[in-house]
């Protein structure tokens, strides 16, 4: 398990930016062979509602960041921003890295290091390491950009993981300032990679006209050019690591857990955050739930996303935040910041005008 402790490194700025589409889980519900019955379920259990993805299939990750850190740029100065990291499962290329397009998108020069992570769930905390450990060797300023265009990946008809997926991007700028410290714990475990994986496409295994295939699974229908989710080892993987590492964090910090103002997780779904909820014994009102019923799952931008979805008033005063991050890989990490005057802005639609 990797620990690492932070001194003087504060975020400063969050913004999100979703699908410009809105979809409910009634109008997709003949893609799955859901009737009302089922419908009416999923949604009391799972929290399925509506969700948001991009109209046009055109639209990249990279576009949704972009717009979300022009806003971030419309309170802050971009001469100051020295490394740009892009962490995506839907880059705009195989190759080259998509960060260093974006740099250039946004004139940010050419002194700026870019790169990409590829990371899902857990990576808004793996992304924000790295912007805490540039900033610790040196750096002024990073702006971590993450999040997915998920409905690439997630077959129409796949009922098991579609309904699930909502499409977003973020952009958080990190500064060097005095008094905000930071504490990280995370791991990583390949023994599990094939519960949460898109089998086709890579040098493994390599694109071909199978990949395209329809095939038809106990839990629907997908081709394996798409994710592929084994729904019970990723429920069991969750419940079983998420409170322990909660443990770790708190005793790496030197906290208890009555410390934290808001508990901001990962929104896998309801039904896995309330299970969280109950272990840790944490009040609902310090951990909300609701970006997936909502917006969908958002992957690296779900924790950035539930901020600004629901929390964008409550950063002006100082608080104590954890955030947690669970998921492909697999792979999992928390951290405890101390949040105050961050420029947090109400979410918004792709092209939505403000």
């Amino acid at each position: 398990m990797a620990k690492l402790h932070f001194e003087n490194i504060k975020i400063s700025g969050i913004v999100t930016t979703t699908g410009d589409k809105k979809v409910t889980i009634e109008e997709e519900a003949s893609n799955y062979g859901y009737n009302e019955k089922m419908v009416k379920r999923l949604k009391k259990r799972m929290g399925f509602n509506s969700r948001y993805v991009v109209s046009d299939d055109n639209i990249c990750t990279s576009d949704l960041c972009i717009q979300s850190s022009e806003v971030i740029f419309e309170k802050f100065d971009k001469s100051d921003v020295e490394a740009l990291i892009f962490v995506t499962q839907t880059p705009d290329y195989k190759a080259p890295s998509t960060a260093i397009i974006m740099a250039d998108r946004l004139g940010l020069g050419n002194d700026v290091i870019a790169y990409d992570i590829n990371l899902g769930c857990s990576g808004f905390i793996f992304g924000l390491l790295q912007a805490y450990t540039l900033i610790n060797s040196g750096l002024k300023s990073v702006l971590l950009c993450v999040g997915d265009i998920s409905s690439d990946f997630s077959y129409y008809k796949d009922k098991n993981l579609t309904p699930l997926m909502g499409d977003a991007g973020s952009a958080i700028l990190i500064e060097k300032k005095e008094g905000f410290n930071g504490d990280f714990v995370l791991h990583s475990d390949g023994s599990g990679y094939k519960h949460l994986i898109i089998p086709d496409g890579g040098c493994r295994n390599p694109f071909s006209e199978e990949s395209l295939k329809e095939k038809e699974f106990e839990n629907g229908i997908r081709r394996d050019l798409d994710l592929y989710m084994d729904g019970g080892e990723i429920f069991n993987f969750t419940i079983k690591v998420v409170p322990k590492m909660f443990d770790e964090l708190f005793e790496y910090a030197k906290i208890s857990k009555d410390e934290i103002d808001y508990f901001v997780l990962h929104q896998a779904n309801k039904y896995i955050l309330q299970n969280i909820t109950k272990r840790l014994e944490i009040d609902e009102d310090k951990l909300p739930m609701d970006t997936m019923t909502i917006y969908g799952n958002q992957n690296s931008a779900s924790i950035p996303g539930t901020i600004n979805g629901f929390l964008e008033k409550e950063f002006q005063n100082r608080k104590k935040v954890v955030f947690a991050g669970f998921g492909i890989g697999l792979s999992w990490g928390a951290c405890v910041v101390d949040l105050e005057n961050v420029y947090t802005p109400k979410i918004r639609r792709y092209n939505e005008k403000r």
